[in-house]
């Protein structure tokens, strides 16, 4: 069974070394085998050889649908572009904001206004999924925390949770309260 897709609005959130990268190029290849382009911004472009996995399944000239955009540097101006590509290129289906957050500490109101702006700037049907990396709980009410959750949820974000509750490939993927266990293999996640 075939892993879900995001539709819409998305935010990923998992502690680090869970596979958010991984799980967002595994979206980008599926919107890329669906014919459609994918803008995908972030500081550091993904791994050669994890990419090179992932997208081992893609022929090189549908893998040139993958336009990668740096976000370092001034993230507001980077975003907007980001949003002028999406909107000139032809057939945009998704855009990947690969770690849309600082790492610790808070999300900069400005960081949050402009992801708002991209995304109310889109396309119609193109599909947006940002990633960040959750925190440990310090409250004790849940294990992670997820930074900048209440600002996208209020604009109709969906909030998807990646864990990883062992220390080898298995992970759990929570949409709402499904909660839908994984495998991360070479070529990418799979249920089971």
């Amino acid at each position: 069974m075939a892993i879900p897709t995001v539709s819409g609005l998305c935010h990923l959130s998992a502690p680090p070394k869970a596979g958010a990268t991984s799980f967002a190029l595994q979206q980008a290849c599926l919107a890329i085998t669906d014919g459609m382009r994918v803008i995908w911004g972030s500081e550091v472009m993904p791994d050669n050889v994890r990419f090179s996995q992932i997208f081992s399944s893609l022929d090189i000239s549908a893998a040139s649908r993958f336009h990668g955009m740096s976000t370092a540097g001034e993230f507001k101006r980077c975003i907007l572009e980001i949003g002028r590509a999406a909107r000139v290129l032809p057939n945009v289906g998704l855009v990947v904001i690969d770690g849309w957050t600082p790492t610790k500490g808070q999300v900069p109101k400005a960081t949050k206004e402009i992801i708002l702006e991209l995304a109310s700037s889109l396309n119609e049907g193109c599909n947006l999924l940002l990633t960040s990396q959750s925190y440990a709980d310090a409250s004790g009410d849940s294990e992670y925390r997820i930074r900048g959750e209440k600002v996208l949820s209020d604009a109709s974000f969906a909030t998807w949770k990646l864990g990883r509750p062992s220390d080898d490939a298995r992970r759990i993927l929570t949409i709402e309260e499904e909660v839908i266990p994984l495998l991360l293999e070479e070529e990418g996640f799979k249920r089971i």
